[in-house]
């Protein structure tokens, strides 16, 4: 943590509000993107009388009351908000007029049916139909549907960084990053809303697009007088929480690296890939960055599936690594998918399973989740025809066992972890001056991951994986 010398000004600090599928956090950092201080609390979605969705109230208060107590030791100066991409709020400008769908709700069964027949095609929006309310514009066609009288008091249909954003008292803008991650509510290639949004009349709700760093305004008095935060704090437009991740990258000078963000979900993106290349039934989507670039990826729900596998297993990192060629000799394996997605390999959502003999030790359960969650990134990255520097981030660039797998796994290439497990609220800090800098941020420190130390051992998880690969395919 920097200081202030004795008598000098306390240093312009940003803060950032990061809303996470099961965390809610605030991170207070540098305009170089350094980390001062971390609140979080859970987040977690409630049934509703209409369906599964956050208490958005229950929201703006916690980061409210969080805001106050940061200003009470740091000097804000601006506030930006970054969250997932499955999430938005219909507003009537001032406020929600319903509440914020959770993407796991489960959706009826005649608005499936109808989404089918309606949605857009892959090769416009880059991401399958997914199931329940994974799709923005499914959510929108729900509520529509089934609450005509509310939806009809819509104005504008704001993704949740810029809903964020709005209730802080900037003005209501759209954002490219938010707007293309995955919702169906968004054209990459033609750069316009998407055919259902156009045809179902929903482009109106979409508000002009700013960049992620534009200022919206200020807070307004009564964010003000909430938090204590001076009348002049800016408020930033926001960014789609992997994206920040990826901007951070870029902001450090390392814009062509294949970046694995990985929290519930596991994002890997490389640029470069043609988007013709992508492949629907295998995970594949197109991100489009804070700067308007599509950047091919692939969507898994790995950091999930991991917390299934694993279930309430703890050991310590030189036991896991130890039980890993272990398992792989006598080709225990967990096979995809522990999830409804179908992930990687088409037909597999829900029909996860192990096979091979039952791990026994608390070990060998983290160590198998570890290999199933390194084996899925390393498909991923052979997807994206990754064969560069490889960047982990997020809540597995901790995980030493994942990690040392990885990079057991991409021999011929170097694979690093970010030493930060706050790579998205620090990539969106680093959205605040960004036109002033003219060198890349001192602030992303990476460590290398290195392969296990035994030539057995490798030999073991390679083999492991080329078996892994075979039964997944067979499996689905």
């Amino acid at each position: 943590m920097r200081t202030a010398m004795p008598g000098a000004a306390a240093p312009a600090r940003i803060a950032v509000l990061d809303v996470g599928k099961s965390n809610l956090k605030l991170l207070v950092a540098s305009d170089d993107g350094w980390p001062i201080e971390t609140l979080s609390v859970p987040n977690s979605a409630t049934t509703s009388d209409r369906y599964l969705a956050y208490d958005l109230a229950a929201l703006e208060g916690w980061f409210l009351d969080a805001l106050a107590e940061v200003a009470r030791r740091h000097a804000i100066a601006a506030v930006v908000a970054t969250a997932h991409g499955c999430s938005a709020v219909l507003t009537d400008g001032q406020s929600a007029v319903l509440p914020m769908m959770d993407y796991e709700a489960v959706s009826p069964p005649e608005i499936d049916d109808a989404y089918e027949r309606m949605a857009p095609p892959y090769g416009e929006v880059f991401c399958s139909n997914g199931a329940g309310a994974m799709r923005l514009a499914k959510q929108l066609l729900w509520q529509q549907t089934a609450f005509p009288a509310e939806f009809a008091r819509a104005t504008c249909y704001l993704t949740t960084a810029q809903y964020l954003a709005m209730r802080l008292g900037g003005r209501a803008a759209s954002e490219i990053s938010q707007l293309a991650a995955q919702g169906h509510i968004w054209d990459a290639i033609r750069e316009q809303p998407s055919s259902i949004m156009r045809a179902r009349g929903w482009d109106r709700l979409l508000p002009p697009r700013e960049a992620a760093g534009t200022v919206l305004g200020s807070v307004s008095d009564t964010v003000s007088r909430r938090t204590g935060l001076p009348a002049a704090t800016e408020i930033l437009c926001g960014v789609h929480d992997s994206n920040a991740n990826l901007f951070r990258y870029k902001a450090a000078g390392l814009r062509d690296v294949s970046v694995l963000s990985t929290g519930t979900w596991m994002i890997c993106f490389n640029r470069g890939l043609d988007p013709a290349e992508l492949d629907p039934d295998r995970a594949m989507v197109l991100n489009v960055d804070v700067d308007g670039e599509p950047v091919p990826s692939t969507l898994t729900m790995t950091g999930r599936e991991y917390e299934l596998i694993r279930r309430d297993h703890l050991a310590d990192d030189a036991a896991v690594l130890a039980a890993m060629p272990r398992l792989c000799a006598q080709r225990t394996l967990a096979l995809p998918s522990f999830v409804g997605d179908d992930g990687l390999f088409p037909g597999a959502g829900r029909r996860g399973r192990i096979v091979g003999p039952s791990p026994m030790a608390p070990a060998e359960w983290q160590a198998l989740a570890a290999l199933y969650a390194a084996f899925t990134a390393s498909k991923c990255l052979d997807a994206l025809a990754s064969t560069g520097h490889v960047i982990i981030d997020g809540g597995f660039a901790a995980n030493e066992p994942f990690a040392r797998a990885l990079a057991t796994l991409r021999p011929d290439q170097r694979v690093s972890r970010s030493q930060s497990r706050d790579g998205t609220a620090l990539g969106a800090a680093l959205l605040w001056k960004r036109s002033s800098r003219t060198a890349p941020v001192p602030s992303v420190v990476l460590d290398e991951a290195v392969p296990l130390d035994d030539g057995a051992d490798r030999t073991q998880v390679l083999e492991a994986y080329k078996t892994w690969l075979v039964q997944s395919e067979l499996s689905a």
